[in-house]
């Protein structure tokens, strides 16, 4: 297989937190660098430039404990530039890990530095940066950042670098950084016809087909991009991605005359243990029709041994009935969102995670003429699986993101919050935190409606002695245990629920309730239309979430929540039930690295890890919530369902009193 040209990701550097420029100005935050570059390993990256835009306008030396910390995280090749100017800065930065030293200021006004770094480290660890601006006279050669002017041409700049020895050149017109408007072409032509040395294009690639042009048409070796890695393209929203090797090959190999292999779309069957299915079926405590165990909160099995949440998707079956009824439901609400949105950009909000329902959702809706605004929350524990189906199916289709990322110290410290309080609730951030995003961006872009892929018939409904969450809980629970101040968590508190439930009139809708939904073919046909990758199991698609569900809800409460899905596949004649069985009572094993991700991030050092393990268990009645005022409004409440405000599920869960077990 041929090898084709390098595509690098940069990534910008502002203190200790990553950022987004458009032409080195008006940084935004994209994320924390250590989290960012897991997702850029998972993703298998050609290599990674860190520019730290921070210290190249302050020219300040390298924060070296930062550069520890991201070079032991990352692995794959790391180029580092921002303020180094002499030979033992850069060697202590390739000591810590870094394989390249980017110099921009230097060049010009230490090039003897710079030689010295040639001689000490070998021309191929020296990379020269020409950052340029246009004028009318021509390009103008900058340096500190892009905030300083040169008196260099850009031949004069090139022979520079060619004459003290760098083993490449980074090309950057900072008109087009972060623009999308593609590279300078002529810019990197000019660069490229007159050195000795491989040429990076850098600045302006929007687009995936952008990536082509520099290597097809100008001559250079590589390209490097930071808003096409970090942004979906189109919108300023945050959405780390980077092309599969099938997706390089269908760029590049018309070039080279490459062969990639086609994308299969992944097998969801296998076998099972038909004897110790039948044993656990057998058992009282397991409900006659799907697979839920008698100690599941709620489960209260009637005469016949069937259980509550059978009954529950009984009636919410006769409410969503499949066939003609169904279809004419859905086509009335599609024309009600169309009427909704007109006038305005978007006809709803659509909440996306990179996981089947909310991929498939946004399907069924733009294939409906329907012009969905997507919403992620990036609570920053995202997997690359994520992140890249994310980009795959809203590519493809068209549709605007928008991206809430909040800061990841806060929200690392509010996890560790929950875990302190011995809860099982670790989770409830991130639905509540998605939950706040949603109706902040309804608000914000005056839409009356808001989607969700969730599916009764392939989901079911999270008990209630399982998961519980509110916004005041999130409050409550951190006010105790965090340590640091909430400033960009989204939290939903009572007065904004009822604000924009009630008077904003704004809706939430679950449109997979009107269709024929089967979640395996769903995922086959998402892989084959869209290239969408399969992320092992229900929710694992998030680092956190897939520790939750994986490790610390089984091992420390011995709670298996696939029982709740897979009982709504067998409901739904999606699943065997034996197969339910077998799948359910196979045993969950956490993932070491996953686990050491999670005590390394979250602060516990094996001891506090196995502290927080084996401590007293807690319930949420054991903290303030919203919970008690819910039930004294339930009447209001189930108004605002029968007007489709809020799901049956959030009423039956938070308006109905918890019967005491």
């Amino acid at each position: 297989m041929h090898v084709y040209p390098r595509l690098i990701p940069v990534l910008l550097l502002e203190g200790d937190r990553l950022v987004k420029t458009k032409g080195f100005e008006d940084p935004r935050y994209v994320g924390d660098p250590v989290n960012v570059i897991s997702i850029f390993n998972d993703l298998e990256v050609d290599e990674l430039v860190i520019l730290d835009i921070g210290a190249a306008k302050s020219r300040v030396p390298a924060r070296m404990e930062l550069l520890n910390r991201i070079a032991t995280e990352a692995f794959i090749p790391l180029a580092y530039g921002g303020g180094v100017e002499t030979a033992a800065q850069a060697q202590a930065i390739i000591a810590a890990g870094f394989e390249k030293i980017i110099v921009n200021t230097a060049l010009i006004t230490h090039p003897d530095a710079v030689r010295e770094m040639v001689r000490a480290l070998g021309s191929q660890a020296i990379v020269a940066s020409l950052d340029v601006r246009g004028t009318e006279d021509g390009y103008v050669v900058h340096t500190g950042g892009g905030a300083d002017a040169a008196a260099f041409t850009v031949d004069e700049w090139v022979a520079l670098a060619t004459d003290v020895g760098v083993g490449e050149i980074l090309v950057t017109n900072i008109d087009h950084e972060g623009t999308r408007e593609g590279i300078d072409l002529d810019l990197v032509r000019a660069v490229a016809a007159t050195a000795t040395v491989p040429v990076i294009a850098h600045g302006g690639v929007g687009g995936r087909t952008d990536l082509v042009a520099p290597i097809e048409h100008a001559g250079a070796s590589a390209v490097a991009a930071g808003t096409a890695f970090v942004m979906q393209s189109g919108r300023e929203s945050v959405l780390i991605n980077y092309p599969t090797r099938p997706q390089i090959d269908a760029l590049f190999g018309h070039l080279f005359d490459g062969r990639g292999e086609p994308i299969a779309a992944q097998q969801f069957g296998r076998e099972f243990d038909a004897a110790t299915s039948d044993e656990f079926l057998s058992s009282p405590n397991v409900c006659r029709r799907c697979i839920i165990t008698s100690d599941v909160p709620g489960a209260a099995f009637d005469a016949d041994g069937v259980c509550y949440y059978c009954h529950l998707h009984d009636s919410l079956d006769k409410q969503y009935p499949i066939g003609v009824e169904s279809e004419k439901a859905l086509d009335k609400f599609v024309a009600e969102l169309k009427a909704a949105g007109r006038g305005k950009k978007y006809d709803c909000i659509m909440g996306v995670s990179g996981g089947t329902d909310s991929s498939y959702l946004a399907h069924l809706l733009v294939k409906k003429g329907v012009r969905p605004l997507a919403v992620h929350f990036d609570n920053t524990w995202n997997s690359p699986t994520a992140t890249s189906n994310i980009f795959a199916v809203l590519d493809k289709l068209g549709v605007d993101l928008e991206t809430y990322v909040v800061d990841n110290a806060e929200y690392d410290d509010i996890y560790r919050s929950f875990m302190l309080a011995g809860v099982k609730d670790i989770e409830a951030p991130t639905d509540i935190g998605f939950m706040g995003v949603l109706y902040r961006a309804a608000e914000k872009h005056g839409i009356r409606h808001i989607v969700e892929g969730h599916s009764f018939r392939t989901e079911g409904i999270s008990p209630m002695g399982w998961l519980y969450m509110d916004g005041g809980y999130i409050k409550g629970v951190h006010k105790l245990f965090g340590t640091v101040p909430m400033k960009t968590y989204p939290n939903l508190d009572f007065a904004n629920f009822v604000k924009w439930s009630a008077f904003s009139r704004i809706q939430r809708t679950r449109p997979l309730y009107w269709i024929d939904y089967n979640k395996e073919d769903a995922k086959r046909f998402l892989a084959d239309e869209y290239g969408w990758q399969w992320y092992g199991g229900h929710h694992l698609e998030n680092r956190f979430t897939a520790f939750y569900h994986t490790y610390f809800l089984p091992t420390r409460f011995g709670i298996n929540f696939r029982q709740i899905e897979l009982s709504a596949l067998v409901r739904s004649g999606q699943m065997d039930r034996r197969l339910a069985a077998a799948q359910f009572i196979e045993p969950r094993h956490g993932d070491p690295e996953l686990i050491a991700m999670v005590k390394k991030r979250i602060g516990f050092d094996d001891a506090g890890f196995e502290h927080i393990m084996t401590m007293p268990k807690k319930d949420y009645t054991d903290y303030p919530t919203y919970k008690r005022r819910f039930e004294l409004l339930r009447p209001f409440f189930w108004l605002m369902w029968k007007l489709d405000r809020v799901p049956k599920s959030f009423y039956v869960k938070f308006c109905i009193p918890r019967k005491k077990r």
